[in-house]
C-alpha cells in the first residue's frame, strides 16, 4: 500500500477503509495513489485504490453533527476539557458539569478560566446537596453558565458534558458537503470503476449509523449526484476501532434484515 507524502489524520481513516473493503468486498485492493498530495495545481480527491480489476476513487470528508462542531470542540477542550483527568482521584463525590454547546467564547485567558472552575469544584461543589437535582450556577470570572449535578454514586470524579438542542439544519449542511465533494469525484468517472465518498464523524453522542442512513435516504431518495456511486459512513468515535457502513440508499434497498454486527461482517455492495 502506498503511503501519503505528508500524513494527515484522515489518511489513517482512508487506509483503514480500504483495508476493510479489501477484507469484506473487494479482495486485493490497496491504495495506489494520493492525488491530492501529488497534484500541486488544483484540489483533488484523496485516494485511488486498485486491485482485482477494480479502480476506486475515494474522497474523504468530515461531517460535523452540529454547526462548527470541531471548532467548538477544540475551544471546549482548551478551556476546561483537561480538568476531568486533572481532578481524577481528587474529589470524593461524583460531579457532572454541563455547559451549553457553543457557549465557550474566544479571546479569553483559558488558564484563568480553568483556575476558577477548578477552585469552585474543589471548594464550592462540596457544599452542594447530593441528589439528582440540577443546579444552575455562575462563577465569577467565568463567561459562560454551568449546570451541575451531584448524584449519589460510588464512582467519583468530574464528568463534563455539553447540552445541545435539536439541530434542524444537519441535513442541509450534509447535502451541501456531499454535492460539493461529488464535483471533485466527477472527473474520475472515465478512469475509475467506482466513485466513493467517505463521510467521517467522531461524535459518539449526537451521531449514529441510523441517523446517517436516514439522512442520506431522505436527501437522495432516487439517485445520488452524478459524481457518486457510493456513500460510506466512517464512525470514528472510537479511534482504535473505526466502523464503516455503506449508507447508499440503492445498496441498502434490498438488504436482508440483519443486525449491525452482521452488517459489519457482510456489508452491502
Amino acid at each position: 500500500m502506498s503511503g501519503p507524502v505528508c500524513r494527515r489524520p484522515e489518511d489513517n481513516i482512508i487506509e483503514a477503509f480500504v483495508t476493510y473493503l479489501a477484507a469484506r468486498l473487494y479482495p486485493g485492493i490497496q491504495i495506489a495513489e494520493w492525488p491530492d498530495k501529488t497534484n500541486s495545481r488544483t484540489p483533488d480527491i484523496d485516494a485511488i485504490a486498485e486491485g482485482g480489476g477494480r479502480r476506486i476513487a475515494i474522497e474523504h470528508t468530515s461531517a460535523d453533527s452540529l454547526p462548527n462542531q470541531r471548532r467548538h470542540d477544540e475551544r471546549f477542550m482548551k478551556a476546561i476539557g483537561s480538568l476531568e483527568q486533572e481532578l481524577k482521584g481528587k474529589i470524593n463525590f461524583r460531579l457532572r458539569v454541563i455547559t451549553p454547546f457553543g457557549a465557550v467564547p474566544t479571546d479569553i485567558r483559558w488558564d484563568e478560566i480553568r483556575d476558577r472552575i477548578r477552585s469552585w469544584i474543589l471548594h464550592g461543589a462540596t457544599k452542594l446537596p447530593t441528589g439528582e437535582v440540577r443546579h444552575n450556577i455562575t462563577i465569577e470570572g467565568v463567561p459562560f453558565p454551568l449546570t451541575v449535578q451531584k448524584p449519589a454514586s460510588s464512582s467519583h470524579g468530574l464528568f463534563l458534558a455539553r447540552s445541545v438542542g435539536e439541530d434542524l439544519d444537519f441535513p442541509e449542511r450534509l447535502q451541501s458537503q456531499i454535492d460539493r465533494k461529488a464535483l471533485k469525484l466527477t472527473k474520475y468517472r472515465d478512469c475509475c470503476n467506482l466513485l466513493v465518498l467517505l463521510i467521517d464523524n467522531d461524535d459518539i453522542a449526537n451521531m449514529s449509523r441510523g441517523k446517517m442512513i436516514k439522512t442520506v435516504e431522505e436527501l437522495y431518495p432516487h439517485c445520488l449526484p452524478s459524481g457518486l456511486d457510493r456513500i460510506w459512513y466512517a464512525d470514528s468515535s472510537i479511534p482504535s476501532s473505526v466502523q464503516f457502513w455503506n449508507v447508499t440508499p440503492a445498496s441498502r434497498a434490498n438488504m436482508m434484515d440483519i443486525n449491525a454486527m452482521e452488517e459489519l461482517d457482510g456489508p452491502p455492495e
